[in-house]
């Protein structure tokens, strides 16, 4: 059973101006960029490992639309670590967490 936890979101700014402010969040949380194309809409990450949770890897994508870009954020347990029982739920949580965020920081 997977315990990738994905979600999207629309964005009324441009890609560079989205790709900036999930930078920013990234830098704001302490996580660290492993990676990122080089136009910055493509984002590896890894999460910070708290008292209650393990690193997570992740990716942000930037993909411009129509009206702004949307924004495919995911998140799933570091392959160095063992799986438990609760990682779906608590992934998605932190996805859902990571969204809201981004979301605040483009107002």
């Amino acid at each position: 059973m997977s315990s990738e936890a994905t979600t999207t979101f629309h964005s009324n700014a441009d890609a560079a101006t989205t790709a900036a402010a999930v930078q920013r969040v990234l830098a704001d949380n302490k996580s660290t960029i492993l990676g990122q194309s080089p136009d910055g809409t493509q984002i590896d990450l890894q999460t910070r490992k708290t008292m209650f949770n393990w690193e997570l890897l992740g990716r942000a994508n930037v993909v411009p639309a129509a009206s702004g870009s949307d924004v495919h954020l995911s998140l799933n347990v570091h392959h160095n670590r063992p799986p438990a029982l609760m990682d779906g739920v608590k992934n998605k949580k932190a996805v859902e967490k990571l969204a809201g965020q981004i979301q605040a920081a483009l107002g």
